[in-house]
């Protein structure tokens, strides 16, 4: 485990300010976090459920994790808007974010996050898309959909599209 993200579980960092971002991640942030989700693959998962639905032209994906869960995040090539709920400590650019209870906060395009739970904790992403199906919306998101859970895997999806 690298010594900044040791650090984070040990003094986990402020409340998120109100105008507080998720930026975009520069390549040496990227690289850490990236090297902290191969370290993660070597430990005993954690199945979750990944909630996907599209609806009036947006696609919304949740996931709900137990306290004290590492996680990494796919790089994100999209704007989109984050709603948390619990708490946690979300590691970007070599800062760290504390989000508590419900905070809802802008991501830019580009950025790949690594965050570690203290609580039960939900996170909902959203953005605007032309996709008809999961699988172009997840195409639309990220490169990295290959690390995502298969959508193949259906005992770990709920699917909802709309057609509004």
């Amino acid at each position: 485990m690298s010594e900044e993200i040791a650090q984070a579980v040990e003094q986990p960092g402020e409340m998120v300010p109100a105008h507080t971002k998720l930026a975009p991640t520069n390549a040496e942030a990227i690289e850490t976090v990236s090297r902290f989700g191969e370290l993660l693959l070597k430990l005993p998962q954690i199945p979750f459920i990944t909630e996907h639905m599209l609806h009036g032209g947006i696609y919304t994906r949740t996931i709900r994790l137990p306290p004290f869960t590492a996680i990494v995040a796919v790089l994100i090539k999209v704007p989109t808007s984050l709603i948390f709920a619990g708490e946690a400590d979300i590691y970007t650019n070599g800062d760290l974010v504390r989000v508590r209870g419900y905070s809802v906060l802008p991501g830019s395009a580009m950025r790949k996050v690594a965050a570690v739970t203290y609580s039960e904790f939900a996170v909902s992403m959203m953005f605007a898309t032309r996709a008809a199906t999961v699988e172009e919306a997840e195409k639309e998101f990220t490169d990295e959909f290959d690390l995502l859970v298969p959508l193949s895997e259906q005992d770990r999806h709920t699917i909802l599209i709309t057609g509004e």
